[in-house]
């Protein structure tokens, strides 16, 4: 079928009619598809201004300058003091021992109490030792008066050098064997090797003892010793002969010196022995008592901060947070020199030092902040200020 217009234009077919209309839908539908992308961009831009707007908005809080509390802190001198945890111990102790059989007769009672050198603490009977002494005697005194008639004869003649060399042996044994029972009868008095105390008696009167029995102990008590360990960074900070304070567990303080510091570390605890020698005329220490001795050290600049105060920083390192003229924040590794009820001193930081006391949390380096300076009282300085 054909349509046929009268304004002049040419026939137009029912196909191509179609053809028309199903174009324009095309048309129709892309413009409305460009219509709806349009609504949904406005949608996604407008929700990124006004997210941009809010972080914005954040940025600025942020940037807010943090507002803080700092100390201006002097730094003293400070002479740092190593703790030595030990017991005491004596220079020296020996057990005195039989050195001879024989039943003991007589123990001294000096037990627990200071004897000198040479006291007999026990005594062993003589028995026949005596008797075998007196014969020794004679039988050296005839050796001795046949050996003299034996040289005279030689010089006239009437003796020959083996007969006089023969004498003379017969004489020196004599003398021999005399002084091996002198000897034997000394070591029947068990006697103190030095000045010491009396200690730990091993035998009573009626007993029987054999050679390395034992009479009793003589511990040294003059000068007494605090043995204790150190660490190994502690162990750089002293040097024998510098002096200590030691307190004993009945609180009393005596001041020493130290008087050995070894030179090889124990293998299972790192640690190095130290030795502080105490004046002990009188025995008072006894060994084996519990001590604390403070060992003071070379003084040092340092500042007393308390302890609530001390951060970390990323790499593990203590420090503090401190400001510069600015109030620029930044981070200061710090070395803690002693810790005292009234605060910690530490080294590592400036002479003159504003360091952050409150909000130093929630402040970074390079950080600008708002700061208010806190009034410092420092309390008495103790003994080991200057």
């Amino acid at each position: 079928m054909v349509f046929r217009v009268s304004t002049g234009w040419p026939p137009v077919s029912v196909t191509q009619m179609k053809n028309i209309i199903i174009k324009g839908s095309y048309v129709w539908a892309a413009g409305i598809a460009i219509l709806l992308a349009l609504w949904i961009l406005s949608g996604y831009v407008g929700a990124d201004e006004q997210a941009e707007a809010q972080n914005d908005t954040n940025l600025s809080s942020v940037q807010d300058i943090q507002k803080v509390r700092a100390v201006s802190s002097t730094a003293r001198r400070y002479a740092a003091a190593v703790t030595v945890r030990g017991r005491t111990e004596a220079s020296r102790s020996v057990t005195v021992r039989a050195e001879t059989v024989g039943r003991v007769t007589s123990v001294s009672d000096s037990e627990g109490k200071i004897v000198k050198a040479g006291d007999v603490l026990c005594e062993l009977a003589l028995d026949d030792r005596e008797a075998k002494r007196v014969e020794a005697e004679a039988k050296t005194k005839q050796a001795l008066i046949e050996y003299e008639a034996a040289k005279k004869l030689m010089a006239k003649g009437y003796r020959s050098e083996t007969q006089e060399a023969a004498a003379e042996a017969a004489y020196t044994a004599a003398q021999a064997v005399s002084e091996q029972i002198a000897l034997d009868i000394e070591r029947t008095k068990m006697r103190a090797p030095f000045d010491g105390v009396f200690d730990e008696r091993s035998v009573e009167v009626g007993d029987y003892v054999r050679p390395g029995d034992s009479c009793g102990t003589v511990v040294d008590h003059e000068p007494m010793f605090v043995v204790g360990r150190v660490s190994e960074r502690e162990v750089m900070k002293i040097e024998v002969g510098s002096i200590g304070e030691a307190q004993l567990f009945s609180g009393e303080k005596i001041e020493g010196k130290v008087r050995f510091i070894s030179v090889r570390a124990d293998e299972a605890t790192r640690t190095f022995r130290v030795e502080v020698e105490l004046p002990n005329p009188d025995a008072s220490i006894r060994e084996g008592i519990t001590a604390i001795t403070r060992i003071a050290t070379e003084p040092v600049l340092a500042h007393r901060i308390s302890p609530a105060i001390l951060t970390l920083n990323d790499q593990g390192q203590m420090g503090v947070k401190v400001l510069d003229e600015k109030n620029v924040v930044s981070f200061r590794a710090i070395e803690i020199v002693s810790d005292q009820s009234a605060g910690v001193w530490v080294t590592g930081l400036d002479k003159q030092s504003t360091i952050i006391t409150v909000g130093q949390e929630y402040v970074r380096d390079g950080e600008k902040v708002d700061v208010t300076i806190e009034n410092f009282e420092p309390q008495t300085m103790s003994k080991s200020e200057s």
